[in-house]
């Protein structure tokens, strides 16, 4: 603007110029001169505007480039200050090198002896979980290194600009940008240092990452081709004879000890991954304790029986009875476990199964569970050594052979009719196969079949008792709970066990005895190979159109998806069946279901999210999905949206929960549920009415619970002549002694009106609570009634005054009216 300004006066100053010599007349070569110079005084303007200009771009470039290095410098410390304990990372790295070779002890170095299947899986899976914990920290180093590379590329660009190292002509300005370029460059140094010194740690500590993990990956790789090549002679004969010849050098307490720091080891790895899920299933323990402790109180009070705990073997042990119920469940909820870990909870469900079993199996059957579980703990206890030796051997053949001796005997017995249970005869009959195969394969020198064989008859057969009484221990509380939970109770956060069943479903035995198969497959080397292909089968990238899925993604959505519809019909029972006994005293008013239909909406919606992101199903074709629908919403959908949009209010603005007593149409009944569509109310009357939420916003309703109670009014005549103030004084103290009837409002008598045979009162008072209306209705009139005739009150009936005339009397006046008229008598 000022360059502008400067050229004006110029241009003008010199036309002032020239028009003071106007007697002289101007020529063609001065017209060109004069053009020139304004063409001078042009170009001398544009080029210091454009100078200007420069000089303004710079300085806001400038500007904005010491803001922006700031504010990097400031994230950056504020990032090299955030925990990130790299030493902790080398140690850790450390640790996973000395744990390595703690592994590989007795598999790489023991080429010309008899190798342990059961070594190899146990040494894979450490080395896995070693392997997956090293790229944990690898992970962690990678997006460090890439937030900080991201920070001092910034940095640099920034600091590669141009036109920050321009001065200015002005010596004052440049002086001061001179000093302010100084401060910012102090600033940044000590920052921009550290960050090139942690992204050289990182890189070398990338670097270590690196080798642990190739140097894991090739050990794994090895065991796994061991593995494959042992199993692929898993039949054929590995020792001959009993002669003490490709057994480990070490002796048996060497191999316990060996067997003892991996199986520790591993156990250690997986309680550090999965610390989450080992606490979630705790507290499952601890929350189901609870509520078989209070089915048990329950029980007690209504039973008055001593012996009630042998007839509900449940409520014997609440914790015990927990832990049986949630290990039988959850254990299927564990990746991948190792078998150590298993064992644990397998040893651990069944202690509390022998607790349980006490005084409450025969004797003969309490035997027989204490000698498979004691045989089970012993076959297990030899699968945890992971070398063979001849001792092993021998206990491997002693023991198969107590399985077949003992499963021949319980057949030949006859006291299966005492067997609570006759579903376990089948364990017993696998058992029985699985030990007379193991003592074949012994005798003949395939000693990894045998053992594998050895451990799954004894596993099949303890396992398989666990989860059917995992089973009939939840029948029998679910069937306790719908008796005595058949309406929702606070303590049990107003769950209806009425709705929830007597028994589990029929689902549920199928997907025990498939986990039941799982579990005993995992012994054998097959699992691994079909649980792989199905692995690599639900893992492949399959492409239908533009869209890439895999079977395993589709899966997961639709498990999210049914896991979220479970999660809120359980919700529902939250919500449903309120507890509305004939004694107002006795009705609970569940403000909690409202609420929770907005829960149920929230769990849909996440679980549709999480569904979709799980899947890795493109937000684009979200936006289509969603654009189609709001057309149906606008052409067909109308009605339904707007039910769903009226639950919402009602969950929110909570004009009717449920459990109020409410009124449709003159009729009462109490709201039962609020749903997403609709909601249902149960009426006095017997049925229960389904209405559109849309309707119930939209129509008038009456909600007793609400308000303060109902108003009655009475009307009573008495006599002409009665004492008004007597009487009312009466009625107010009948009114008064009956505490159903609210004191407040202040219940009140008064003369109404006169009428033609009594003087109407009317009394009104406020009854708490809406069904007793009728109730105490009834009884006020019955009271004054009572009273009346006690105090000589009338209660006039109406009267009419009837006056009959004689006939004779009728003659005599009708002639005295002739006279009077002057007509003439009649002969």
């Amino acid at each position: 603007m000022g360059i502008i300004v400067f050229f004006f006066s110029s241009v003008m100053g010199f036309g002032q110029q020239k028009d003071s010599s106007s007697l002289i007349l101007i020529d063609t070569a001065a017209k060109t001169e004069y053009t020139r110079k304004l063409q001078k005084i042009g170009s001398d303007g544009f080029a210091k505007g454009l100078e200007e200009f420069e000089a303004t771009r710079v300085q806001g470039v400038q500007r904005s480039v010491m803001s922006q290095v700031k504010n990097t410098v400031q994230e950056a410390r504020k990032y090299l200050g955030s925990g990130f304990d790299s030493v902790r990372i080398e140690k850790e790295l450390v640790l996973i090198n000395n744990q390595r070779e703690i592994v590989e002890k007795g598999v790489f170095d023991s080429d010309d002896l008899l190798e342990s299947d059961r070594n190899l899986a146990v040494s894979r899976a450490i080395l896995r979980e070693l392997f997956d914990k090293a790229n944990t920290f690898k992970e962690k180093i990678q997006d460090r290194s890439q937030e900080l590379f991201r920070l001092s590329y910034k940095i640099d660009s920034l600091s590669g600009i141009e036109e920050i190292y321009k001065f200015s002509s002005d010596s004052v300005q440049a002086a001061a940008y001179a000093t302010k370029f100084v401060l910012v460059a102090k600033e940044i140094e000590p920052t921009f240092n550290d960050l090139h010194y942690t992204l050289n740690s990182l890189d070398k500590l990338q670097s270590k990452t690196d080798e642990v993990l190739i140097t894991l990956q090739a050990s794994i790789l090895e065991i796994e081709r061991r593995r494959g090549e042992l199993n692929q002679k898993i039949f054929s004969k590995e020792v001959s004879g009993f002669a003490n010849v490709g057994f480990s050098s070490f002796s048996f307490w060497e191999v316990v000890k060996m067997s003892h720091k991996k199986e520790v080891l591993a156990l250690i790895l997986y309680f550090e991954i999965y610390s989450g899920r080992i606490i979630t299933m705790l507290v499952l323990v601890l929350l189901l304790t609870f509520f078989i402790s209070n089915v048990k109180i329950y029980v007690r009070e209504e039973t008055h029986s001593e012996d009630f705990e042998n007839q509900h073997l449940a409520l014997k042990n609440p914790f015990f009875s927990s832990l049986i119920i949630i290990i039988g469940i959850f254990q299927f909820f564990f990746p991948s476990p190792p078998f150590v870990f298993y064992f644990l909870l397998w040893m651990i469900a069944g202690i509390s199964l022998t607790i349980l079993f006490r005084k409450f199996l025969s004797k003969y059957w309490m035997v027989f569970w204490v000698v498979v579980l004691v045989v089970f703990f012993i076959s297990n206890s030899i699968n945890l050594l992971l070398a063979f030796t001849q001792v092993e051997r021998i206990a491997m053949l002693i023991l198969s052979f107590i399985g077949v001796l003992y499963g021949i005997f319980l057949f030949a017995n006859d006291k299966r009719v005492q067997l609570k249970e006759r579903r376990i005869l089948y364990f017993v009959a696998f058992m029985l196969g699985m030990q007379s195969l193991s003592l074949i394969f012994n005798l003949y020198g395939s000693l990894n079949f045998s053992k594998a064989l050895l451990v799954s008859g004894f596993l099949g057969v303890v396992l398989g008792i666990i989860l059917l009484w995992t089973v009939r221990l939840i029948n029998q509380l679910l069937a306790l709970a719908s008796n005595i939970y058949n309406k929702p109770d606070k303590k049990l956060f107003f769950i209806n066990f009425d709705k929830v069943g007597e028994k589990v479903p029929s689902i549920f035995y199928f997907l025990l005895t498939f986990g039941w198969v799982i579990l005993v497959g995992r012994n054998f080397y097959a699992y691994n190979l079909i649980s792989g292909d199905f692995s690599n089968f639900l893992n492949d990238p399959r492409t239908l159109g533009s869209y890439d899925f895999t079977i395993n993604s589709l899966f997961i959505f639709l498990v999210i998806l049914v896991i979220s519809v479970l999660l809120s019909r359980i919700v529902s029972f939250f919500s449903s069946d309120p507890d509305v006994a004939n004694s107002p005293s006795q009705r609970k008013h569940i403000s909690l279901g409202s609420w929770l239909l907005l829960v149920q909406i929230f769990i849909i919606s996440m679980g549709l999210f999480l569904a979709v992101a799980a899947s890795g199903i493109p937000l684009d074709k979200i936006t289509i999905v969603l654009g189609a629908l709001g057309v149906g919403i606008g052409l067909g959908l109308q009605g339904l949206f707007n039910n769903l949009v009226s639950g919402v209010i009602i969950a929110f603005e909570n004009p009717v929960k449920v459990g109020d007593l409410i009124e449709i149409n003159g009729k009462p009944g109490v709201m039962k549920s609020i749903g997403f569509r609709s909601s249902v109310v149960n009426m006095y009357e017997g049925a229960s009415i389904i209405i559109p939420n849309g309707d119930l916003l939209g129509q008038q309703l009456v909600n007793w619970t609400m308000g303060k109670g109902k108003k009655v009014s009475i009307v009573v005549g008495v006599a002409y002549g009665t004492d008004l103030e007597q009487t009312s004084m009466l009625i107010k103290e009948i009114l008064k002694n009956d505490s159903r009837i609210h004191p407040q409002p202040i219940p009140r008598v008064l003369p109404l009106e006169f009428n033609d045979s009594r003087i109407d009162l009317e009394i009104a008072f406020w009854v708490t609570h809406y069904l007793e209306v009728p109730f105490v209705k009834g009884d006020i009139i019955n009271q004054i009634d009572v009273m009346f005739k006690k105090q000589g009150i009338v209660i006039p009936f109406p009267q009419r005054d009837i006056h009959f005339r004689s006939s004779f009397e009728t003659q005599k006046g009708d002639l005295d009216e002739d006279a009077n008229t002057g007509s003439p008598e009649k002969d």
